[in-house]
């Protein structure tokens, strides 16, 4: 195998963006808490309102609030992936990130310097605009570019750099927790420097190669293809393999180029293209929408007020920190063994975790106590906990459901959503996916503040126990292995053709 140096950078600034989506989640739990964007119990000074102005304000927001406020960067970025059905496959996967990275520096900054609610508002909406076209980008982009054997690490990397960036999250939202009511605001804009990095280094890295190939031969027909994209896609091939031999890096175009003119035609996909391949849309969107209703990203906006209710108080904060750590161990376990172990073993395995996690979280949180004496219904929150080895056990829980979590859930999905959608359709594939996936998140954390004060903690975990059920139901019998197949040998599996047979017809097609 050539070289791959360029592939491993460029993946580097396209993954940024999922470094960004997870730093703003994991600041989140440390915003919208008591003593930064809201207002602590024994606050004296200035309450804000919608449209008071004013940097030493806080603000009271009940749980409907704090779940739409929470659920801003989501609502954006449901927004710009609903764009994509439109016009992702004009833009390119390049163009999208380098729209994300401009919608992070100014959302960032809007919500960071507004002395406003409704701008705070305003920029995290903005911020969600990026994310929305980063996370479109992503997957596709460094699926396209990447090796076969190869591929599942590096597509499930980025997994692990978004849960680096939750960790990152969690630690600067824990070091600026000391810093009442203007913390926030640091660890928001901390945000934008990463953000110009993705900017300027994704100017340097050159368009997909099957992207330029897929609209070579759109615009040139099936039996020919535009010249001058196709030079533009051989150029782009041989930056991204560092080649030496011309041969070899013909021979790879010239097979992404038959195997594309084989199945696409000469106009851009639309929306309802994506429709004609149920398989993959069933795949892609049923992994994407399970990964949100068993609760883990919800968990994560709020774990910070878990360990409050949990009993550990003033340390709830820099629990978060740990958590954050176990995912980044737990993504990075999956990065290194994904290629040897498959996909369908790891999501098995992640999802046992999950249940065995669940069902201690939700037995834990039945035995919750007045620790003033009262009984639950007359007792204030702030003094609701656990008995201390209950306590312990729902941290350890905790862990194990985000390593679980870690291990199947989080970069398995969206690795099998960069694999199993046809080139054809693969942007309008990913958009639909991308807005199961955000409306779904958005759904679930507007919701979270108001599950647990109707079914209690306890009941709500209940809840995500048997979803999880139901999500190693749906692997069992839905989802394919494809570990060590191109591309296109995946898309010929689940269409249940044979490879034979296709390449005969990619070579007729060609007049080869």
């Amino acid at each position: 195998m050539a070289g791959l140096r360029n592939v491993y950078v460029s993946f580097v600034f396209i993954a940024i963006g999922g470094l960004l989506f997870g730093y703003m989640i994991g600041i989140t739990s440390n915003v919208v808490t008591s003593g930064q964007l809201l207002c602590a119990e024994d606050w004296t000074g200035a309450i804000g309102s919608w449209t008071s102005s004013g940097y030493s304000q806080c603000y009271k927001l009940d749980p409907l609030q704090q779940g739409i406020l929470s659920s801003l960067n989501l609502i954006g970025a449901f927004i710009s992936s609903s764009m994509c059905f439109r016009f992702a496959d004009s833009m390119g996967r390049k163009l999208e990130v380098q729209i994300g990275s401009v919608m992070f520096v100014v959302g960032a900054g809007i919500a960071a310097a507004s002395p406003v609610l409704w701008g705070i508002y305003m920029g995290f909406t903005l911020y969600g605009l990026g994310i929305g076209f980063a996370m479109h980008a992503a997957p596709v982009y460094i699926a396209e570019v990447s090796p076969a054997d190869i591929r599942g690490t590096l597509v499930s990397a980025k997994e692990a750099v978004v849960v680096t960036g939750i960790f990152l999250g969690f630690l600067v939202g824990f070091l600026f927790s000391s810093t009442p009511v203007y913390g926030w605001r640091y660890t928001v804009i901390v945000s934008a420097v990463f953000a110009l990095i993705m900017g300027v280094g994704i100017t340097f890295v050159p368009q997909s190669p099957r992207f330029l190939v897929l609209q070579a031969v759109r615009d040139g027909g099936l039996l020919g293809g535009d010249e001058d994209l196709l030079s533009k896609a051989r150029s782009a091939l041989k930056f991204f393999r560092q080649a030496d031999c011309e041969d070899e890096v013909e021979a790879e175009l010239q097979t992404m180029r038959r195997d594309i003119a084989a199945s696409v035609g000469n106009r851009a996909a639309k929306i309802t293209d994506a429709f004609k391949y149920p398989t993959p849309l069933l795949i892609g969107c049923g992994l994407v929408f399970l990964q949100q209703i068993t609760g883990q990203p919800s968990v994560l906006y709020f774990a910070t007020n878990i360990f409050k209710d949990a009993g550990f108080g003033n340390s709830a904060a820099l629990s978060s920190v740990g958590v954050g750590l176990v995912k980044l161990l737990a993504t990075l376990f999956t990065v290194w063994r994904v290629d040897q172990y498959g996909r369908r073993f790891l999501l098995f395995s992640g999802l046992a975790m999950m249940t065995v996690a669940l069902a201690m979280i939700g037995t834990a949180f039945l035995f919750r106590e007045c620790q003033s004496g009262n009984s639950l219904i007359d007792c204030d929150e702030k003094d609701i906990g656990l008995p201390q080895h209950w306590a312990v056990t729902t941290v350890v829980a905790l862990m194990l459901y985000v390593s679980g979590y870690q291990i199947g859930f989080g970069p398995i999905s969206w690795l099998m959503i960069s694999e199993v959608f046809p080139v054809s359709v693969r942007g309008a594939a990913m958009s639909i996916a991308a807005v199961v996936n955000f409306g779904t998140n958005i759904g679930v954390t507007l919701t979270q503040k108001i599950l647990q004060n109707v079914l209690t903690p306890s009941g709500v975990f209940f809840t995500y126990l048997a979803l999880t059920g139901v999500s190693l139901v749906f692997v069992k019998i839905v989802v394919p292995e494809t570990k060590g197949k191109t591309l296109e040998e995946i898309e010929d599996m689940i269409a249940g053709r044979k490879r034979s047979a296709r390449d005969l017809s990619a070579t007729l097609s060609l007049g080869a």
